[in-house]
C-alpha cells in the first residue's frame, strides 16, 4: 500500500498542459472569496459546470448516492481496471485520529466479510493479479482509493472484483488482533518514508498553509496516534466517512458496460450509512502578506532549494471552457519562463543546476505560483538573485513573439498527438485520469473534445493576453522567499530568515532590462545522404511479423510494425559494448558520458537551439548506455518518421561534446552523489552493486572524487571510437509501414561507410561474487532506518529456461518474506526478492532479498531471510505458492507482449549478436506455464546456499562519514 503524492511539486508547464486536460495540475485566474469548506455535492462535475464530458463515458448513480463511471477500452486486451474512490482522507480525521484514514486502508486488506485475514492477497494472486502493481490502495488528504487490475473481463471475474470492492466499502472486520499486527507494519512504513525530502515537505507545508487543515493532517499520521489506534476508533472513522454518497466506482477496460451496470446495482444498491453524517471540516484560509522568508535546514539533502512563490485561496467554481482557457493561458506563460530558465542553466557560471516555473492547484481551494531552482548550498544567494531577476523581467517586459510562437507550437502538437494516440490509451492510465478529474471536480473529456475546444484558442492567443495572465498570477501583495536543503545560513548578528530577507531586498533593487531576442534556430540535417544502399540479405519471420535486413555496409535493420499504440514509433540504434567496455582507470565514465551527450545537443546545435528548432514536434532521441551496448533511443509519431531518422543519423555522425554540458553534468552528479551518500537507500545504490561484483568499478556509482578527474576529452575519445567504427543495429517497432521504414533506413544508414562488422569484441571479464562476505555501511544520517540485502550468486541470462525459473523462485521467495517478515514479524513495510541475470558478464547473476528494517533488527531479519531460503531448499514450494507466483506472471506476460517496448528492447535490440532472443518470444508463455515445483526446488538447492550468500547491512551512524573508507567488510 502507498501514500499518494502530497503535492504535485515541480509540475512543469508542458506537463501542466496535459495535466490541465488529464489530472488537473493546472493554474487558475484568481477572484472571489476564500473557501472555508470543500463540501460533498454528490453530483458529477458536468452536472454543475458548463462543459461536456467524454461521450464514451457511462455515468450512473444509485438511490443511496453511490456513483459509478464506466468506459469501455480495449488496451490492454482483456484487462479491466477497477477502482473504488472514497471521498474521505486525512483531512477528515480528528486530532486523535491522525493517520487513521491510512491505517484503515491497510486494515481493509486484513479481513472482511468474504475474505478472512491473510486471504485477500492470496486470492488476488490466484486469479492472476500481482499484489502491488495490480491490487493496491492509496491515501491522500481528501480521498482513499482502492485499485484492482483484473486479468480478464469475464462476468465472473468482474463479479469477484465487485465483491472485493464491496467488502472495502462496507465489509471490514477490523479485528483487534489484526489492528495490533498491522500497527507494527504502519510504524515500519512511517520509518521507511522518513527522509530529508519528507521532513522538508512537512515544514514547508506548515509555512505555506499554517491555517489550512492539510498542514495539520499529513496522511501517515503521528506515532502517538498510531500507537493509540484500536478497533473502536478505526470503526468510528470507517462508519462515519465510508458512506455510499461519498463513493465513486471507476471501471475502464475490455468489458460491456451494459452488462456490468446491473452487477454494480446488485452489489452496491443495498449499502446504507452505518453512522450519522458529520459536516465537512473547515479547511482554513491562506492569509499571507508582505515579504515572508522561510528557512529549513536538512544536512542530508544533496542540494539547496530556493523558491519565490505566491499562494492564495481560490473559489471552488464549476468546470468550464472559460476556466480551462484561463489556466491554459497561464500554463503557456509559465512555459515561456521555463524555457528562459533552461537556457540560463546551460550558460557558464549559472549558480543552479535545475529550475522550474509553474502553477498548480492543490488542495482544490489553494493556488500556487512559483519559480524555484536547485543549487549548491553556497550558491543560494546568487540563485535567489537570478530567480528574482528572471521573474521581474517576465513581469515587467512583454514576452517576445518568437517565444510565444515556440510554446504555442508545442502545445498544439501535444493536443494533436493526444488525438492520434487516443484509440490505444491504456485502461489503468485512463482510470487514474478520470479519478484525478473527479477528485478536483473537473470534467473528463476526450482528446478530440480538448483539441476542438482549445486548439483554435491557442492559435488566436496573443502575447498581451499571455503576459497579462502571468502578471495576474503574481499580483498578490506578498512574496514567499524560501530556502531549504543543505545550506547553513547563519551569521552572528542575524538569524537565517533575516539574511534571506536581506538578500531578496538587495536583489529587487537591481533594475532588469527586456530579454534579448534570440535567433530562431532551424534543424539543418534535412537532406538524406546521396549514396545508394545495397541490401545483401532480407529475412521475413511471418509468425512474429518481423523483417530483418542486412545492408552491404554491415548495418542490420530489424522491423516490426504493430498496432499496440496508435501513432507511436520507437527505435533503438545499438552499437558498441556500453558500460562493460568502460576503462578500469576511469570509473563513472559511462554515467557521465550518457548525460554529457544528451545535454550537449548536436555538433552544430546546442541543446537549447535543438529544442527550439524542434518546436511543435513529437520526436526525441537520447543516448542510453547499458552494460552491453550504447544505444540512441528514439520515440516519435508516425508522420514524423523522416525526422526521427534525421535525428538518429545526426546523433551518430555529428554528436555534440560541449564543455558547458560537461560542467553541468559534473555538478549534477556531485549533488546526486552527495544526496545518495547520506541515505540508506542511496548507499545501497552507491556501494551495494560494486560489493556484489567483487569491487568491479563498472558496478554501482563511482565516487565523485573519481568522476571529477574525468575530462570532456575522455568522454569524446571513448564514445567516438564506437560511434565511428562499431557495427550498427537499428531496430524499429510501432505504427509504421515496413516499406516506409526500409526506404528511410536505406537512405540514412544503409549508405553509411562500411562498418567493421567482423571486429572481435574484447571480453567483459569474469565477475567475482563475494561468497560468504558481509559489507556494513555506516551512513551519516539522523533518520533512524536501516536496509539489508541478502544476495545469492546465480547465473547470466542466456540459459533462458533457467532464467525464467529463477524469476519464479524469486517471486516465491518474495511472497514468503511478505508473510514472515511483514505479516508475522511486523519487522518491515517493504521487502522484495528478485533475480538479475547479466547480459554482459558471463556467468554472473544475483538473486537478492532487500528489506527495509529498524537498524537494531538488521541481524534478526538477515537470519529470517536465511531461514526462508533454508526452508525452500529443504521443503521446496507448495502447489499454492507456485500457482500464486505463476499466474500473475503469465498475466503480465500477456500485457508485455502487447507493448512496443518489449519487442524493441527485449526481442529485437541486440538480436544480431543474440538471435535466440527472437525465439524466446515464441516460448515465453508455454515455458513459464510448464514450470514445476521440482524444478524450483532443484534451483533452490543449487543457488540458495546460505554459506555462499553475501550480506549488505546499512545503518545510520550520526557523525560517521558514510564514505567507502568508513565501510567494514568481513
Amino acid at each position: 500500500m502507498r501514500l499518494s503524492p502530497y503535492r504535485f511539486k515541480l509540475c512543469l508547464a508542458l506537463t501542466a498542459l496535459l495535466a490541465l486536460f488529464l489530472i488537473s495540475c493546472g493554474s487558475s485566474t484568481r477572484g472571489g472569496s476564500p473557501t472555508a469548506s470543500r463540501g460533498i455535492q454528490n453530483q458529477w462535475p458536468h452536472e454543475t459546470g458548463h462543459i461536456d464530458p467524454d461521450p464514451d463515458l457511462a455515468f450512473g448513480k444509485l438511490p443511496n448516492g453511490f456513483r459509478y463511471v464506466l468506459l469501455k477500452n480495449r488496451t490492454p486486451k482483456d484487462r479491466v481496471s477497477m477502482h473504488l474512490m472514497v471521498e474521505a482522507g486525512s483531512v477528515h480525521e480528528t486530532d486523535a485520529q491522525q493517520g487513521f484514514a491510512h491505517f484503515l486502508e491497510h486494515m481493509l486488506f486484513n479481513g472482511s466479510t468474504h475474505f478472512p485475514p491473510g486471504e485477500l492477497v492470496k486470492y488476488f494472486q490466484r486469479i492472476g493479479m500481482d499484489f502491488g502493481p495490480d491490487a493496491n490502495a492509496s491515501t491522500g488528504f481528501y480521498h482513499t482509493k482502492y485499485d484492482i487490475l483484473l486479468p480478464d473481463g469475464k462476468p465472473e471475474s468482474i463479479a469477484e472484483g465487485l465483491l472485493v470492492l464491496g467488502d472495502y466499502a462496507e465489509g471490514a472486520l477490523l479485528l483487534e488482533t489484526e489492528v495490533e499486527r498491522e500497527r507494527k507494519v504502519i510504524l515500519a512504513e512511517m520509518r521507511t518514508r522518513d527522509s530529508a525530502e519528507f521532513r522538508t515537505f512537512v515544514e514547508t507545508l506548515k509555512f505555506e498553509l499554517p491555517n489550512d487543515r492539510i498542514s495539520q493532517r499529513i496522511p501517515i499520521g503521528t506515532k502517538e496516534t498510531i500507537l493509540s489506534a484500536d478497533r473502536a476508533l478505526l470503526k468510528d472513522f470507517y462508519d462515519t466517512w465510508y458512506r455510499p454518497e461519498r463513493m465513486i466506482l471507476v471501471m475502464v477496460g475490455d468489458f460491456d458496460p451494459d452488462a456490468v451496470d446491473p452487477m454494480i446495482r446488485e452489489e452496491f444498491a443495498g449499502m446504507t450509512p452505518r453512522a450519522p453524517a458529520r459536516p465537512e471540516p473547515d479547511m482554513g484560509e491562506v492569509r499571507h502578506s508582505g515579504i515572508r522568508p522561510f528557512y529549513h535546514f536538512e544536512g542530508e539533502a544533496g542540494d539547496t532549494d530556493t523558491t519565490l512563490q505566491v499562494i492564495q485561496n481560490i473559489p471552488l467554481e464549476p468546470d468550464s471552457v472559460d476556466r480551462g482557457r484561463r489556466e491554459l493561458t497561464l500554463d503557456i506563460a509559465n512555459q515561456i519562463v521555463q524555457n528562459r530558465l533552461d537556457r540560463i542553466i546551460r550558460q557558464p557560471d549559472t549558480p543552479f543546476t535545475s529550475a522550474a516555473a509553474a502553477s498548480e492547484i492543490y488542495p482544490p481551494h489553494v493556488f500556487y505560483t512559483y519559480i524555484t531552482a536547485q543549487s549548491r548550498p553556497e550558491n543560494w544567494e546568487r540563485t535567489l538573485s537570478v530567480l528574482d531577476r528572471t521573474l521581474r523581467q517576465a513581469l515587467e517586459h512583454p514576452f517576445t513573439e518568437a517565444e510565444l510562437s515556440r510554446v504555442k507550437k508545442d502545445f498544439l502538437a501535444a493536443l494533436d498527438k493526444a488525438v492520434k494516440n487516443a484509440s490505444t490509451r491504456e485502461s489503468p492510465m485512463l482510470a487514474r485520469r478520470i479519478m484525478g478529474k473527479l477528485g478536483m471536480n473537473r470534467v473528463f473529456q476526450s482528446p478530440e473534445q480538448q483539441r476542438d475546444l482549445y486548439a483554435p484558442f491557442i492559435k488566436a492567443l496573443t502575447g498581451e493576453a499571455v503576459h497579462d495572465a502571468f502578471k495576474s498570477a503574481w499580483a498578490p501583495d506578498h512574496r514567499l522567499v524560501m530556502v531549504s536543503g543543505n545550506a547553513r545560513i547563519s551569521e552572528a548578528s542575524n538569524d537565517p530568515e533575516s539574511l534571506i530577507l536581506s538578500a531578496y531586498q538587495s536583489s529587487v533593487e537591481t533594475p532588469v532590462s527586456a530579454p534579448e531576442t534570440q535567433a530562431v534556430a532551424t534543424f539543418p540535417y534535412l537532406d538524406p545522404p546521396e549514396n545508394t544502399a545495397r541490401i545483401v540479405r532480407r529475412e521475413e519471420i511471418p509468425d512474429l511479423g518481423i523483417t530483418r535486413i542486412d545492408f552491404a555496409n554491415g548495418v542490420r535493420l530489424n522491423l516490426k510494425p504493430t498496432t499496440f499504440k496508435a501513432n507511436e514509433v520507437t527505435a533503438n540504434l545499438n552499437f558498441g559494448r556500453g558500460r562493460s567496455a568502460e576503462p578500469a582507470d576511469k570509473p563513472g565514465l559511462a554515467q557521465i558520458s550518457e548525460a554529457v551527450v544528451n545535454e550537449s545537443g548536436l555538433g552544430v546545435l546546442n541543446r537549447d537551439d535543438l529544442e527550439q528548432a524542434l518546436a511543435g514536434k513529437n520526436t526525441a532521441v537520447r543516448l542510453n548506455i547499458s552494460d552491453e551496448a550504447f544505444a540512441f533511443q528514439a520515440k516519435s509519431v508516425t508522420t514524423e518518421m523522416p525526422l526521427m531518422f534525421q535525428l538518429l543519423h545526426a546523433r551518430l555522425v555529428d554528436p555534440g561534446f560541449r564543455e558547458t554540458a560537461f560542467a553541468l553534468t559534473l555538478e549534477r552528479y556531485r549533488q546526486t552523489y552527495e544526496a545518495l551518500s547520506q541515505t540508506v537507500e542511496g548507499a545501497m545504490r552507491l556501494w551495494g552493486p560494486r560489493f556484489l561484483a567483487g569491487g568491479d568499478t563498472r558496478f554501482g556509482l563511482a565516487a565523485y572524487d573519481d568522476v571529477s578527474r574525468l575530462t570532456l576529452g575522455d568522454v569524446e575519445a571513448w564514445l567516438r571510437e564506437a560511434l565511428e567504427n562499431a557495427p550498427l543495429e537499428l531496430s524499429i517497432v510501432g505504427d509504421f509501414k515496413t516499406a516506409d521504414a526500409l526506404e528511410l533506413a536505406s537512405a540514412y544508414f544503409g549508405s553509411l561507410p562500411a562498418r567493421k562488422v567482423d571486429t572481435p569484441e574484447g571480453p567483459a571479464g569474469i565477475i567475482a561474487f563475494p561468497k560468504g562476505k558481509t559489507l556494513e555501511i555506516p551512513v551519516r544520517t539522523r533518520i533512524d532506518k536501516g536496509l539489508i540485502q541478502v544476495a545469492y550468486p546465480t547465473d547470466d541470462i542466456w540459459d533462458i529456461e533457467k532464467t525464467r525459473r529463477l524469476s519464479i523462485l524469486s517471486a516465491v521467495f518474495s511472497d514468503r518474506m511478505r508473510e514472515v517478515i511483514r505479516e508475522q514479524m511486523g519487522a518491515s513495510y517493504n521487502q522484495d526478492a528478485y533475480n538479475v541475470p547479466s547480459r554482459a558478464y558471463p556467468g554472473y547473476g544475483v538473486m537478492s532479498a532487500v528489506i527495509g528494517v529498524k537498524p537494531d533488527d538488521a541481524e534478526k531479519v538477515v537470519r529470517a531471510v536465511k531461514d526462508i531460503a533454508s526452508a525452500i531448499v529443504r521443503q521446496g514450494v507448495t502447489d499454492d505458492e507456485l500457482r500464486r507466483a505463476l499466474d500473475p506472471t503469465l498475466t503480465g506476460i500477456k500485457d508485455l507482449q502487447q507493448e512496443n517496448g518489449y519487442w524493441l528492447n527485449t526481442v529485437l535490440a541486440g538480436s544480431r549478436k543474440h538471435p535466440e532472443q527472437i525465439a524466446w518470444s515464441r516460448t515465453m508463455i508455454e515455458d513459464y506455464a510448464a514450470i514445476t515445483r521440482e524444478q524450483l526446488r532443484q534451483l533452490a538447492r543449487r543457488y540458495l546456499d546460505n554459506a555462499a550468500a553475501a550480506i549488505v547491512i546499512i545503518r545510520p551512524t550520526i557523525g560517521a562519514g558514510g564514505q567507502p573508507e568508513g565501510q567494514k567488510a568481513g
